[in-house]
């Protein structure tokens, strides 16, 4: 009993062993069974050792294929047959079995992301988050006229989950069946190469952890057997830190944003001026009109003025020079030869320079300045647990905007936020406040007192550990109860919103006509356009910057005459006159609002003829 049980402890590990070694100890057994019937046949017939091989095919080889052997007249003849038959069952089976286990393997293999990818020029994404959804969203949007590009994700997480969630968020199968999923470390350089992450176009590095974003940047640019060529290589940090870090240890091959830096400047910005939100939002996502660099050679000699004019269906909103972009240059800047324009349109290829042959309507247009002070009331609650860089930066930002006379009031239920209080030093007439309460509460709400005109942001708790959706609750209910005090006590409060998934916007305030600033799909998107055009990186950065020009909402009656209906030609004109580039409109009427996202058009067909009212506002890019 105990051999049997040791013979059978050594059959089932040689069965659980690799496939060579399983057919090496099937070749053994045949040998020895062939032997033996040998040995049987010398004994009891006329054979020899010399007939090893005749005996193999006549008793075994035959008998495995089903012919059976050629002399079954002897008694021992036939047990020898029914011995080597019932051998030959057991090994045809367990070849067969082992064909079948390692078909199976392989395929379980294949959908576990495991293999090679012959992909190139493909979209590679390393890393998972709460975003990445829309990041393969706006990659196949980008590359909708390139349907021979595809998307390569990777991460340690089951690709099996990962290909169930993507079929889920898209229904099209054609969308879905460009993306494929491998399993693996990102910062292993035996798993990039299963991604052939030299052959991609652009790698996304996307991890939530900005530790292993850095070691995967690390493990492609300083691999010793790299490719020659510079990597294009984008990815966001979540701290100061890691950020320096990224950029020293990418160099010039890594494109990085800084999470909480860009988004305190969009968020101060966004606070002051209600519906810029969506403005950055149509900037940097794929879905409607997007920036793009376009050479032009006939606008060579001509001024920046020229070049506005000259486009019916994309809006100029600056010139790429040597590397740097310029927005709103003065408007007699000379385009050079080796200048690029920078437009917004709807696609790279709907740059074209079409302008109509309509003059601007001269004695339509107003010349109105507009000097109102910036003296605000602003609010703002809460702030991203555990840390106040992000807090600190808004307010650093706000007091770059606001003028003198106005006041900053910080709203927490922890005091850590009035630590801040002696770190700003504004060099302005500014009154920077700290109020403790959980503002989550309506009875801590109500106890405020705010006035009709005061704006308000309320920030995410969220700090890329904690859940997203549980963040965005809290943040929404304080919203719902502050749009409600405002009901009841017939105020008018500027509300601007950061939320995480804008889903839940639609889930817990879909009814409600608020600005939302909707911090991982700016920042997500604006990653995927860099991706696409590192350029924009400097676009982008500049673009949140308080030094130079910024997006500014303007009365459009400080532009144009509004008693009759007037083209965007001549509203762009009498923008360029003040030294500043339209892009835009925010129509005030209420059914509007309904149809647009704030009521706001980015780059309207310059030749449409419109009727405007005094409440409403144009878009433009201006210094102040």
């Amino acid at each position: 009993m105990r051999f049997l049980k040791k013979f059978r402890y050594f059959i089932d590990k040689s069965l659980a062993r690799s496939f060579l070694y399983v057919c090496y100890l099937l070749a053994f057994l045949v040998f020895i069974t062939v032997a033996s019937i040998t040995a049987i046949d010398i004994y009891f017939g006329e054979g020899e050792w010399s007939n090893f091989w005749f005996i193999f095919t006549n008793y075994f080889f035959e008998s495995l294929i089903g012919e059976g052997t050629k002399d079954n007249s002897l008694f021992v003849n036939v047990l020898l047959n029914l011995f080597v038959t019932l051998t030959g069952l057991f090994v045809s089976s367990i070849v067969i079995g082992i064909i079948v286990t390692a078909i199976t393997d392989r395929i379980e293999s294949i959908r576990q992301g495991s293999g090679y990818i012959e992909e190139s020029n493909h979209q590679l994404i390393l890393g998972w988050s709460s975003g990445i959804t829309l990041v393969f969203r706006e990659f196949l949007l980008a590359n909708e006229n390139q349907k021979d590009t595809n998307i390569v994700f990777m991460d340690n997480i089951n690709p099996v989950e990962t290909n169930q969630r993507i079929i889920s968020q898209f229904p099209d199968k054609k969308d879905y069946q460009r993306i494929i999923p491998k399993q693996g470390r990102i910062s292993d350089r035996k798993h990039l190469e299963i991604v052939n992450v030299d052959l991609a176009r652009s790698i996304f590095i996307n991890h939530i952890d900005d530790m292993e974003s850095i070691k995967a940047i690390a493990a492609i640019v300083n691999n010793p057997n790299r490719k020659k060529d510079k990597y294009n290589i984008v990815t966001k940090m979540n701290t100061k830190e890691n950020y320096e870090l990224a950029k020293i240890i990418g160099g010039d091959e890594t494109k990085v944003l800084f999470f909480g830096d860009m988004l305190a400047r969009v968020g101060a910005q966004s606070c002051l001026q209600s519906g810029l939100a969506h403005v950055y939002l149509e900037l940097v996502n794929f879905d409607g009109d997007e920036i793009y660099f376009h050479k032009e050679s006939t606008l060579v000699g001509k001024s920046y003025g020229d070049a506005v004019l000259s486009y019916d269906t994309s809006c100029v909103i600056g010139i790429e020079r040597d590397g740097n972009v310029i927005v709103n240059p003065k408007v007699n800047e000379e385009i050079t030869d080796n200048d690029s324009i920078i437009a917004i349109s709807m696609d790279d290829d709907t740059v074209i320079k079409d302008g109509k042959d309509v003059t601007p309507v001269k004695n339509k247009i107003a010349n109105k300045a507009n000097n109102n002070k910036k003296i605000e009331n602003i609010f703002i609650f809460g702030h991203s647990e555990g840390d106040l860089s992000k807090l600190k930066v808004i307010c650093n930002h706000l007091i770059k905007y606001i003028d003198d006379g106005s006041s900053i009031c910080l709203v927490n239920e922890s005091m850590d936020s009035s630590s801040l209080i002696e770190e700003i030093r504004p060099d302005k007439n500014i009154k920077i406040s700290f109020i403790e309460g959980n503002y989550r509460s309506r009875e801590f709400l109500e106890k405020m007192q705010m006035k009709s005109g005061d704006k308000v942001l309320i920030l995410s708790s969220f700090n890329g550990i904690n859940d997203i959706d549980s963040c965005d609750a809290q943040t929404l209910f304080t919203l719902i109860n502050l749009r409600d005090i405002e009901k009841r006590e017939n105020k008018n409060f500027v509300l601007t919103t950061e939320l995480i998934n804008s889903k839940n916007a639609e889930i817990f305030a879909s009814n409600m006509d608020d600005d939302y600033l909707y911090s991982e799909d700016i920042v997500q998107s604006m990653l995927v356009q860099i991706s696409e055009n590192p350029t924009l990186d400097k676009f982008f950065n500049d673009l949140a910057s308080p030094e130079g020009s910024e997006i500014y909402f303007k009365p459009i009656s400080d532009y144009i005459d509004i008693s009759e209906p007037i083209d965007f030609y001549t509203i762009s004109e009498s923008a360029l006159n003040k030294g500043q580039t339209a892009i835009g409109y925010q129509i005030a009427d209420n059914e509007h609002l309904k149809e647009l996202d704030s009521g706001i058009v980015i780059n309207p067909v310059k030749s449409e003829e419109k009727l405007y009212n005094s409440e409403d506002m144009l878009i433009v890019f201006a210094d102040d």
